[in-house]
């Protein structure tokens, strides 16, 4: 059964306390549009706004999909949710980097040194992607700066009660 689109509008009253609207949607995929879609949530933020006396600042459309069919359909063995594969990537004009983080790392994608295989493979596939764009979208960070490249790769792992551990490789 598919999840429905989310409608998210945050709000904000004379003491700077903060709320939300979520209004869940349906639409036909098959026709509409990311403008449309848009322009629909736009359409029910002016709704909102004309009933409450808080001020809307800002609206955000979460499109749920359900896994495709070609990705795996089990959890591999000794699969750990808190090991996470940290990707720092360079992004145009700025010298902060940008992290994507993916958790339940694969055992196969770490070294015996515990650090990520990033030189090839799916995480080199991956990162070229990011890094390259698929021609219809292209990774940026949240401002819109373009990922150009790997900076540096590392796995994490934050234990239940602890700190967080980390070993980094170099791009």
């Amino acid at each position: 059964m598919p999840s429905p689109t989310i409608f998210s509008y945050s709000l904000e009253d004379e003491n700077g306390t903060k709320g939300t609207v979520d209004l869940f949607v349906a639409y036909d995929a098959a026709t509409e549009t990311v403008a449309s879609i848009l322009g629909a949530a736009a359409a029910f933020g002016g709704l909102i706004d004309a009933v409450t006396g808080a001020l809307v600042i800002e609206f955000n459309v979460k499109i749920n999909a359900l896994p495709d069919p070609s990705w795996k359909d089990t959890v591999v063995a000794d699969t750990d949710i808190e090991k996470t594969l940290l990707l720092n990537f360079n992004a145009a004009d700025t010298k902060y980097p940008e992290p994507v983080m993916v958790p339940g790392v694969l055992a196969t994608l770490i070294d015996t040194d515990g650090k990520p295989v990033i030189a090839s493979g799916a995480i080199k596939a991956l990162t070229d992607a990011i890094a390259a764009g698929s021609g219809a979208v292209y990774p940026n960070n949240k401002f819109l700066l373009d990922l150009t490249s790997l900076r540096d790769a590392a796995v994490t792992f934050r234990k239940r009660k602890g700190s967080l551990k980390s070993t980094r490789r170099k791009a």
